[in-house]
């Protein structure tokens, strides 16, 4: 399961004296496993955990215990014991929606962590063994699962049919070429039926995302059924299985950007370029495009300002690997001054791979800029803002994915953290997956990518910090995928 962005340490971690890490119940622990956790008598929704405390969400503002009360603590999986002690609370905080958030420090005790996921697998298993999938499909809308099975026959009918051709063609010593012609015709005659189908999942899907008992156990019964057959397609199976935290990492942006056939059998291959043809994938290729567009009118418009030597500051906040920089430079190759960009990510290969690229066009052109690199987990992002130079300096700022996964209230304060480093008549430009998006069952379902999709009043909103002087609008790219929020500083 994909870890939260808002939890996401980067390298964080490694520049910290150790401290037992607090994880998120469902990040640790099955659905099956139905944590309860009873304080004093009374039971509470657990909401994270680590080795020597835990949290949990209380319903109203006003808790009944203050920081340093000692309290009777018992927690439950499947029903069974697996800690009973004294605890004592050591933080009270609102939660993430409503209420409070109440941390507690165990006194003389600790959980044991692997101990606890590894009982919950055994009883998982046992329970799997004794019910099958009957419990589950149980739980899943017969209209859904239908719609699975559809998608299921497409799938094993055209990998019979093009691994049977692809094997033929080999036994007979055709060349590449003949490979190549037939994935490209295959992924022709497939891609407007295919198209049609993962519209229909995302429709009826639609009338059940809102329900999260309903929402986990059909993409439970999606993981089963279909998604093995599509891990053979690259950037299904690196956004499925996460080898970094989370699934839109830098490797699957890149295959974003080559948008081209990848895999180790026709099949496989066909799969992959439907993939990076998803409108959500496209749209990454067209955003990147929009911000190169106002990255050269922001420069226009400094140079503008500031005569012959002018020195134009761009910050680009989740950076990945940051092909509008290089894109960029190989496009416009030199110009009067200096460009400095700070590239900004928590994770270093992404940040490795947006210097290689970057770096190698300001070399092979002799172009008058300078890259600079920050290393920044999003939990910093969140909790201590964007540590630039002073205040007011950068002329364009811009981030294309990071709010896709940022919570408004949130998303607000890291904004207007963001507009304070506009210089005077800076721009700022933050991205967002646009709501609703008719196909956005593959993400959510296939490859387990929770995006938060957004109408234009939702991005508007994002803007109610700001002061009654920002010129504030929204603007759809060209791929018509993601919304910008525009911000000019006055």
């Amino acid at each position: 399961m994909t870890r939260s962005y808002e939890r996401l340490m980067g390298s964080l971690g490694r520049g910290m004296f150790f401290r037992p890490e607090r994880q998120r119940v469902r990040e640790l622990l099955s659905r099956d496993a139905r944590p309860k956790l009873v304080v004093d008598g009374r039971q509470f929704p657990l909401f994270d955990i680590s080795m020597n405390g835990l949290s949990f969400l209380f319903p109203d503002n006003f808790p009944a215990w203050a920081v340093g009360d000692e309290t009777d603590v018992a927690l439950l999986l499947h029903e069974e014991e697996v800690y009973h002690g004294a605890a004592r609370v050591a933080r009270i905080e609102p939660g993430p929606r409503k209420g409070a958030r109440i941390g507690l420090g165990l006194v003389g005790g600790f959980l044991d962590l692997p101990a606890i996921r590894r009982k919950d697998d055994e009883r998982r298993l046992e329970q799997g063994l004794l019910h099958g999938p009957g419990p589950l499909e149980s739980r899943v809308p017969h209209e859904y699962q239908d719609v699975v099975m559809k998608i299921l026959h497409f799938y094993q009918f055209h990998r019979r049919l093009l691994d049977e051709t692809e094997n033929r063609y080999h036994l007979e010593g055709a060349d590449e070429s003949v490979i190549n012609n037939l994935t490209v015709h295959a992924a022709d005659a497939l891609r407007g039926p295919y198209e049609e189908l993962q519209k229909e999942a995302s429709r009826v899907a639609v009338s059940f995302v809102g329900d999260r008992e309903t929402l986990l156990a059909a993409k439970e019964y999606t993981e089963n059924v279909l998604v093995p057959v599509t891990l053979c397609a690259p950037l299904n199976r690196r956004a499925y299985t996460k080898p970094l935290g989370y699934p839109g990492d830098y490797q699957v942006m890149l295959h974003y950007y080559a948008n081209s056939f990848e895999g180790d059998s026709v099949f496989a291959k066909v799969l992959h370029k439907f993939a990076v043809e998803h409108p959500l994938s496209n749209g990454v290729r067209t955003r990147k495009d929009l911000m190169i567009e106002m990255m050269n009118h922001e420069h226009q418009r400094v140079i503008e300002r500031d005569g012959d030597d002018p020195e134009f500051r761009v910050a680009n906040l989740g950076c990945g690997p940051a092909r509008e920089i290089s894109d960029f430079i190989s496009t416009n190759k030199t110009w009067p001054g200096r460009v400095l960009w700070t590239l900004i990510d928590q994770e270093e290969r992404a940040l490795s791979v947006a210097y290689r690229t970057s770096q190698a066009e300001i070399s092979k052109w002799n172009s008058a800029g300078e890259l600079f690199l920050l290393n920044l987990s999003f939990v910093q992002l969140l909790s201590e803002g964007v540590p630039l130079q002073e205040p007011g300096t950068q002329d364009f700022v811009f981030s294309t994915g990071l709010f896709d996964y940022i919570r408004e209230s949130r998303a607000q304060t890291l904004i207007r953290a963001l507009y304070d480093l506009l210089a005077d008549g800076g721009l700022l430009a933050i991205g967002s997956a646009r709501a609703p998006q008719e196909m956005f069952w593959s993400a959510e379902f296939l490859v387990d990518w929770t995006i938060l999709y957004r109408t234009r009043d939702e991005m508007l909103r994002l803007a109610a910090l700001l002061p009654e002087s920002a010129e504030v609008d929204v603007v759809l790219e060209p791929g018509e995928a993601y919304y910008f929020l525009t911000i000019r500083k006055r």
